[in-house]
């Protein structure tokens, strides 16, 4: 038997006892299709319908598919796509109705109650976008600064922030974050949760609210694509740093192995970095070194 043959049968061998364990998979063999859920409107992750989907997480998930029609011996599998709202997408985890949510969330222990994860896909930075035309009592704020010359007093460094209204994404850490902040910072401010990244750019583009807070390389990203991002403003400035991962059933560890065995694969080499490059740009060393440290030998 020639040697390639060989190692293809022990790769496959090796890989059995996940198949007879894994109720994912065995839904998966089953029904002849592998269910991607994803959150449209969440670029550079995820967009698109039912009928075709695309974005880097989308990509990932696509890797995981090629995995499993290795490891079940199925080259017919069919990807089947489930778009989904920020209310219900880890319900749709938790009930089976996807085997995968392909937009990225950060792991909290509240949402590890209900769904396990995926090794982390990337490291987000949660920024904030204004329009150009802002006034400088929200932009010197954001940038943490402030106008006023007197004594330093909290209501003083604030209270210019009282007096505008912030957006976040339903469903996403952002809301506890900013809900926080501005209990913290004892101001007034009005908080408003949208269903998509796209929603929040678009209601500070047309003035509904003053500011949008999301990661920081999806604000680029739409404001790159927007017919009006010219008149978009991105500070540099994050306001925090998670990493982000893929959520999938609860108590299915073979499944999770699989997936993470397909990430680190393809982080590991040089068709996850030109992956990374499409969606996000030249990659730094810091950039490479996180891609490995998402992964696993």
């Amino acid at each position: 038997m020639p040697i390639r043959y060989l190692a293809r049968l022990l790769f496959l061998c090796a890989w059995l006892p996940i198949a007879a364990h894994s109720a994912t998979l065995e839904r998966i063999r089953e029904n002849a299709e592998f269910v991607l859920g994803f959150v449209p409107g969440d670029l550079p992750f995820s967009d698109g319908d039912a009928r075709q989907a695309s974005g880097y997480s989308i990509d990932l998930c696509h890797q995981v598919a090629d995995l499993i029609r290795e490891q079940l011996a199925m080259p017919e599998l069919q990807v089947r796509y489930v778009p989904l709202s920020t209310t219900d997408m880890l319900d749709a985890v938790a009930e089976a109705r996807v085997d995968i949510l392909c937009s990225p969330l950060v792991e909290s222990l509240e949402r590890r109650r209900r769904v396990s994860f995926s090794l982390p896909i990337f490291t987000a930075g949660l920024g904030v976008v204004v329009r150009q035309d802002a006034p400088a009592t929200l932009t010197l704020p954001l940038k943490g600064e402030t106008t006023y010359r007197g004594p330093t007093w909290r209501a003083t460094i604030n209270q210019g922030l009282s007096r505008h209204s912030f957006a976040v994404m339903k469903g996403t850490v952002s809301v506890d974050w900013a809900q926080n902040r501005i209990r913290q910072l004892g101001l007034q401010s009005r908080l408003i949760e949208v269903d998509s990244n796209q929603e929040g750019i678009e209601q500070v583009v047309t003035g509904q609210v003053d500011a949008f807070f999301a990661d920081r390389l999806v604000l680029l990203n739409y404001q790159a694509r927007h017919p009006q991002g010219a008149q978009l403003w991105i500070p540099e400035r994050l306001f925090a740093v998670e990493s982000v991962a893929m959520p999938l059933a609860r108590d299915d560890e073979d499944f999770r192995l699989l997936v993470d065995t397909a990430l680190s694969r393809l982080n590991r080499s040089e068709e996850g970095e030109a992956l990374y490059r499409r969606y996000f740009g030249d990659l730094s060393e810091q950039g490479r070194m996180m891609l490995r440290l998402n992964s696993r030998p």
